[in-house]
């Protein structure tokens, strides 16, 4: 058994010296195997036979053994008369390669031939690219169709490492999800909560393994990664649009996915790869300053969360306000006539008080944004049949419609799709009725951010039938139109959860729906990318009954630590007496905030630092063990390098920072340190 362990080991992290001829793409043929190389990557495939992808080396680093990649695809088809195979490269004559070259990059393109008709074989194609000087490899797809036939869905590309020792997978889910590495599967449902970003990654001690999809179109995809006992799969799972089959029969995944290996661990893969790929994209390209973004959001460095229009919740938003001062922001929930998560989107009439209420907390320069969804429509709202909503719903293939449930209402909902005018017209005379008759100062639109888009096969949209760019492109068009012609001077719109791709189209982002328990750590995946181009408010969802427990004090750390606007807490347990530690710990870390804008906005969130020394782990209810103070490291919007340490601990620490530096942190306090 100890032997095969040091076996298994070597294939990882055995590293070979670079190749004498630089950084240059090459070929390399022998009689069994072609290589493509440059000194850093090296990838050998099988010329003939069976295909494999023989050795996978990147920033030389083995990561693969032969027989583990002879399946780097899988396509499946719908043809003319519902013929739906699913298509593996086995199921071909694998026909070898073709070399490609230019000035800035080599590519071996592989072929196979499929045979679909007697006729003539249709061949699907592969190409494998290694820039000069890069440390990624970049893969595409195409293939020929018969006339008439589309692809549906593919799995690509396919790649199998060994699995290492001590292995952990992150996720994007939220901030961003650390697993340690089990045989198990690992999802993530690009743009959702559960993927907020392109990317997957696997590292240890020896450094990060990367795998990306450089789609500027956002479209929906499944992230895996499978786990077997001595192997993990990567992959994006795709529905297809039916438009990426062209008119003369020819498919083609409209990206390039990027895998890469990196032994300066996962962060630098981020950093390296991931964040400048976010630059050229239409959500990732405009800097903070740019955006017109009302003064008085910035000045918001704490949310309350009102659930409910009646004297009590009312009285405890009033308390909190005169407790913690002017300036707070107000998610508002459960404001209309109708029961949470049912009649959607028949929210008028409000109750009676709310306007009342809303101008109240507006004479003393607080900010209210009230709920919407702007995804679900009950099939048994009174709008649903007089309005069209089955016209405006979308479709699976077979005709019927997504149909969700949740807890909080237990009643159906359909998912509406957003290309639909009908539903466009709804959201927009919602939030032009919201801003005029209750005179909010914004609309927070629940399930943008945080739902995963619905290939939809609707007759009726417009959009090419399936997945694809629609959705994401559809509101993107939605939320402009609101800003352009809609939404009243001052006023913002606010989405939940951080899906990138419409990050630069809301004002905030909220941010709650992080995965987190003691097999599950939240890392800070989002903000080391784009913490410098968005805002965003609260940690995770708040406890619901007692903040007395540790977790209310580890939220706000972290959300401090994060560059989060504070709280989204509901004002009736922040105000109980025996949570007075935790709101005086709340109050100090929004004053302190308060003063760090020149960091917080437009700065960038460089790492998470744990200070070592006195630092007790404690077990925090819902999140694990944890470090009772905990760091972040920033850079300013002037260059400067910042240190923020936070103790939630009742006693004072004495703890050693990075370069052995010293410091005595009070309980319940936070520090700004400039380096």
């Amino acid at each position: 058994m100890k032997k095969s362990v040091i076996i298994f080991l070597s294939l990882f992290i055995f590293s070979f010296p670079s190749f004498a001829d630089g950084n240059i793409t090459t070929v390399v043929e022998s009689k069994d195997n072609v290589t493509l190389q440059n000194g850093i990557v090296e990838l050998t495939f099988s010329r003939s036979g069976i295909f494999d992808i023989k050795s996978i080396r990147l920033n030389n680093t083995v990561l693969s053994t032969i027989g583990s990649n002879t399946v780097p695809w899988i396509i499946t088809y719908k043809g003319l008369q519902g013929e739906n195979p699913e298509l593996y490269p086995s199921y071909g004559e694998y026909k070898g390669y073709e070399i490609k070259k230019d000035e800035k990059s080599t590519s071996l393109v592989f072929t196979w031939d499929m045979k679909l008709s007697y006729v003539r074989l249709y061949p699907i194609r592969m190409t494998v690219t290694l820039p000069n000087n890069s440390e990624l490899v970049y893969w595409d797809l195409d293939a020929d169709l018969p006339k008439g036939w589309v692809a549906s869905n593919f799995q690509f590309p396919r790649i199998t490492l060994n699995k290492p020792q001590n292995g952990k997978i992150i996720t994007s889910a939220g901030w961003g999800n650390e697993y340690d590495l089990q045989q198990q599967t690992y999802s993530a449902n690009y743009p959702s909560w559960s993927s907020s970003m392109q990317l997957i990654l696997m590292h240890n001690p020896q450094g990060a393994f990367y795998y990306s999809t450089e789609d500027r179109g956002a479209s929906g995809k499944n992230f895996k990664a499978i786990c077997s006992g001595k192997t993990v799969t990567f992959l994006s799972d795709v529905v297809t649009s039916e438009a990426w089959t062209d008119k003369n029969n020819h498919f083609q995944v409209p990206w390039q996915a990027a895998i890469g290996y990196t032994p300066e661990g996962w962060q630098a893969a981020v950093n390296k790869w991931y964040r400048p790929f976010t630059y050229t994209t239409k959500w990732g390209d405009k800097p903070l300053a740019s955006r017109k973004i009302p003064k008085w959001l910035y000045d918001t460095d704490l949310w309350i969360r009102a659930k409910g229009v009646n004297d009590s919740i009312f009285a405890a938003v009033q308390k909190t306000i005169a407790y913690y001062g002017k300036g707070l922001g107000i998610h508002w929930y459960f404001w209309h006539q109708i029961p949470y998560d049912s009649h959607y989107p028949d929210y008028f009439p409000a109750k009676a008080p709310f306007a009342g209420m809303i101008n109240k907390v507006q004479k003393e320069k607080c900010h209210v944004i009230p709920y919407i969804n702007g995804r679900l429509w009950d099939p048994a709202a009174d709008s649903y049949v007089p309005m069209q909503g089955a016209k405006a719903s979308c479709r699976k293939a077979d005709g019927t419609l997504y149909t969700e449930i949740y807890p909080t209402s237990n009643v159906l909902n359909t998912v509406t799709c957003p290309t639909s005018p009908i539903w466009q017209n709804i959201l927009i005379n919602l939030v032009d009725k919201i801003q005029d008759e209750l005179k909010t100062n914004g609309v927070y639109i629940d399930q943008i951010g945080a739902a995963a888009p619905q290939p939809c096969w609707a007759d009726n949209h417009g959009h090419p039938k399936g997945g694809g760019e629609f959705w994401y492109d559809a509101y993107r068009n939605l939320i402009t139109t609101m800003y352009s012609s809609h939404l009243r001077d001052n006023n913002i719109l606010i989405t939940e959860e951080n899906s990138e791709c419409y990050a630069d189209l809301f004002d905030i982002l909220l941010t709650v729906n992080t995965p987190h328990s003691p097999d599950c750590r939240i890392v800070p995946l989002y903000p080391m990318v784009y913490s410098d181009r968005v805002l965003t408010c609260a940690f995770t969802y708040t406890p619901k009954d007692d903040l007395t427990k540790g977790n209310f004090r580890y939220e706000n750390m972290m959300c401090f630590l994060f560059g989060s606007q504070l709280g989204w807490v509901e004002p009736t347990l922040l105000m109980k007496k025996e949570s007075a530690k935790e709101t005086a710990f709340l109050k100090d870390l929004a004053l302190l905030r308060s003063k760090q804008h020149d960091v917080f906005y437009g700065g960038r969130f460089i790492n998470e630092i744990i200070p070592t020394g006195d630092n007790p782990i404690r077990s925090i209810p819902d999140f694990g063990d944890a470090h009772v103070v905990c760091a972040s490291e920033w850079l300013s919007t002037k260059g400067e390098k910042v240190v923020y340490v936070v103790n939630m601990d009742d006693v004072a620490h004495n703890v050693v920072l990075p370069n052995n530096r010293p410091l005595t942190i009070g309980a319940l306090k936070a520090v700004r340190i400039n380096l």
